[in-house]
């Protein structure tokens, strides 16, 4: 794989996502901004400036035709898409890590470095639900369609299993000895992924909650996994200025996109990943300041 960078952020970037349907992604950091990139003609497209604090997380909801930033100084920021103006905020009260929007409840769940997953209606711009999730920061959530479930990590070494339906407490799995930074089920809904500051992979049937693979994957924490929208692969990346490009079928290392590999690879912590929407490219962004796109072979 190779891959192109794109420049223009002075500082860490911690977030990225893709838009849906279109070849452009998000980034946002430390900058005071979110910056809108073309992927196809690998530029700079715009900014939304209406920013005054750090972004750790970012969402689209293409239904609505919002952006949405989850911010370390506890305020959700929903912009709109097509005029970058920021329509209003929401102040949730803690540092906000992750984002997730649930389409079929038309619902976004933030989680927070309280330990809360807050619900939040976006139409009436309000929490409408919460509940605590451990005591600890959770920088990841997913869900599973198949078993109509929710998953959330923590730093205090667990990963909590809900009931989408209704948020009612399912499981609880303590194998990690770390906080654990990233969940997320693949696009079967047979399996979930997990990974932590232990920097170890771990592979868990969804049915029988056992863990069916534990690989030590990186060197250092692992804060983002990501499935390919349709092939067989996945994507981790971590602290140690990696990424790694696994097989679903027996999660088997597919390419290690390291500096130590001779690859044109970040040169500090990669933060977070994302693959756009036609799985062309693998986007991460990182401590490094570089957004890099990344062309499938």
């Amino acid at each position: 794989m190779e891959a192109i960078n794109l420049e223009g952020h002075s500082n860490p970037i911690y977030a990225v996502v893709a838009h849906p349907e279109k070849k452009l992604c998000y980034t946002a950091g430390n900058d005071k901004g979110i910056v809108e990139w073309d992927i196809a003609s690998e530029k700079f497209s715009r900014l939304f400036t209406d920013v005054a604090q750090t972004i750790y997380c970012l969402e689209i909801i293409l239904s609505q035709n919002i952006l949405v930033a989850g911010c370390n100084n506890g305020h959700i920021l929903i912009f709109d898409l097509e005029t970058t103006r920021l329509k209003y905020t929401i102040d949730v009260k803690s540092p906000v890590f992750c984002l997730k929007y649930e389409a079929q409840k038309n619902e976004l769940l933030a989680s927070t470095d309280a330990g809360e997953i807050l619900v939040i209606n976006t139409d009436e711009q309000k929490i409408i639900h919460q509940f605590q999730s451990g005591s600890q920061k959770i920088r990841s959530l997913d869900f599973n369609y198949l078993h109509n479930i929710l998953a959330t990590s923590s730093n205090d070494n667990s990963v909590r299993v809900y009931k989408l339906e209704d948020y009612t407490f399912i499981q609880q799995l303590e194998s990690h000895t770390m906080g654990v930074g990233a969940v997320a089920f693949s696009p079967d809904g047979d399996t979930m992924l997990t990974g932590s500051r232990d920097a170890h992979l771990k592979a868990w049937d969804t049915v029988s909650w056992l863990c069916k693979k534990d690989i030590a994957a990186h060197l250092f924490a692992i804060y983002l996994i990501a499935f390919h929208p349709t092939l067989p692969y996945f994507a981790t990346c971590s602290r140690d200025k990696s990424i790694k490009i696994w097989r679903t079928t027996d999660y088997s290392l597919l390419k290690n996109l390291g500096i130590d590999k001779g690859v044109n690879a970040h040169r500090l912590s990669v933060n977070q990943i994302c693959w756009s929407a036609d799985g062309e490219n693998l986007i991460s962004v990182s401590d490094d300041k570089l957004v890099k796109v990344w062309k499938l072979d």
